[in-house]
């Protein structure tokens, strides 16, 4: 009667091809986050990469790369946010050669930055957040795809993708739900070694 109550071995071991699928497929799509997930965007006046990242705090970094046209270089890391994503968004370049006395402000401090880059980066946003989704899903394809070479199956490839996509859902719906943009308030920019030794 005992032995009755256990599952067939063939069944034990779909099972565990299926937990090392969803496995993989997270990984993949983490690895693959961590690798591709960023690209660069017109915000208004401005050049801005854009970048997530597993990480171990919900941080978000803004700044500026490079002085030029009056904007001047430094940058911030605090933590915003609930969860295991690191958020950057960092000045790279700007359209143009010059930025009036406005657009210069809106890099003062962390804070306006942040502001700016939510406020007349939606369309940059929806970009990088479709980029960001293709990435995901083509790590976790690939997670699926390292376990559906061994049984020659391919909704292991899907079952990857999906899982790969559900955990970063969540992740980033975390971060949306906890995130606190006055945080950056009390924060400053840091100047870079590169510039401090440039002086």
């Amino acid at each position: 009667m005992e032995g009755a109550a256990l599952a067939p071995p063939r069944q034990v071991q779909r099972q565990g091809y299926l937990i090392l699928t969803i496995l993989l497929g997270i990984a993949g799509s983490l690895v693959a986050m961590g690798a591709f997930g960023k690209g660069t965007y017109r915000v208004g006046p401005f050049l801005v990469e854009m970048s997530v990242k597993p990480a171990t705090k919900g941080t978000t970094q803004v700044g500026v790369e490079f002085a030029q046209a009056g904007l001047r270089a430094g940058s911030v890391k605090k933590e915003t946010h609930t969860g295991f994503l690191a958020l950057r968004g960092s000045v790279v370049g700007i359209v143009g050669s010059q930025l009036s006395a406005e657009q210069i402000a809106a890099t003062s401090d962390p804070f306006t930055l942040a502001t700016t880059i939510r406020d007349d980066g939606k369309t940059a946003m929806r970009k990088f957040a479709i980029r960001l989704g293709l990435v995901v899903l083509a790590g976790g394809g690939a997670g699926g795809f390292a376990i559906a070479l061994v049984g020659l199956k391919t909704r292991r490839l899907f079952q990857g993708m999906i899982a790969g996509v559900v955990v970063v859902g969540i992740l980033g719906v975390l971060a949306w739900q906890t995130y606190d943009i006055d945080k950056l308030k009390s924060a400053s920019f840091t100047t870079p070694v590169s510039q401090l030794l440039q002086r």
